[in-house]
């Protein structure tokens, strides 16, 4: 499930920058549902973390969470950075 969030979340972001460079007034708006989406595929992942601690499944906890740590803090600031700087240029344009 984190995946299809945060798919859409990506989704999102290109369609607020689409917006930005046709003007849309609506291109914040985009932004807001991308940062939205990474927040709940952050909430997704650890559901899924929660789910193996529960389980006692520690193999599964040592094998996926140092390197999804790695990657989801990247996916995080991208994202953010990616939807400031659509805001910030429709906020000009507009």
């Amino acid at each position: 499930m984190w995946i299809i969030f945060g798919i859409i979340s990506a989704v999102f972001c290109v369609i607020g920058w689409i917006m930005t460079v046709k003007h849309s007034s609506r291109a914040p708006w985009a932004a807001a549902c991308s940062l939205a989406f990474v927040s709940l595929t952050l909430l997704m992942e650890y559901k899924m973390v929660l789910n193996w601690v529960n389980k006692e499944d520690w193999s599964a906890l040592l094998d996926v969470v140092p390197s999804m740590f790695s990657i989801l803090t990247g996916y995080v600031i991208v994202m953010i950075l990616a939807n400031i700087v659509t805001i910030v240029i429709s906020k000009r344009q507009n």
